[in-house]
């Protein structure tokens, strides 16, 4: 079952693109690509996050994981190459699964929100690429409900 989908994510940031770059037009190949990074970047820390923590599915592609954590990959390029933009519970280590199932419906948007560029400079979810700074930001917010979690 999906836990988040990219599609359900594109109207939203193709919206914001439009307005963003005043393009009336069709897109082109190469902004459509960004598009799509731009509307999975929440999904793409979330999944850096578990495999930072291998917390991965079991059927994930080890070589590929292994460039996320080094940095050669972001957590959205997985999500959009490997996981054809799907979050799904099979992507997930079977002991994490029901902490992602709480915490990514009730939490997680909430901590993005507050640790993401969004809140800081007041600009739409949808209209930048996360860094490593944001990542580690976000990181220790779900560490911390991850804690929180397994402690109970």
């Amino acid at each position: 079952m999906a836990i988040d989908k990219v599609d359900w994510h594109w109207e939203s940031a193709a919206e914001l693109y439009r307005e963003k770059h005043g393009i009336t037009g069709e897109f082109t190949q190469e902004q459509v690509d960004e598009i799509w990074l731009l509307a999975s970047n929440h999904i793409g820390l979330f999944m850096k996050w578990l495999i930072d923590h291998n917390l991965q599915g079991e059927d994930a592609d080890i070589e590929t994981c292994q460039k996320v954590r080094d940095g050669l990959m972001t957590g959205s390029e997985y999500l959009m190459f490997d996981l054809d933009g799907k979050f799904c519970e099979e992507d997930v280590n079977e002991h994490a699964l029901e902490f992602v199932k709480q915490y990514y419906e009730n939490e997680y948007f909430n901590d993005y929100g507050a640790t993401c560029p969004c809140n800081e400079h007041n600009v739409p979810c949808y209209s930048f690429i996360s860094d490593i700074n944001d990542y580690n930001a976000l990181r220790t917010r779900i560490d911390a409900a991850y804690k929180k979690y397994k402690d109970q």
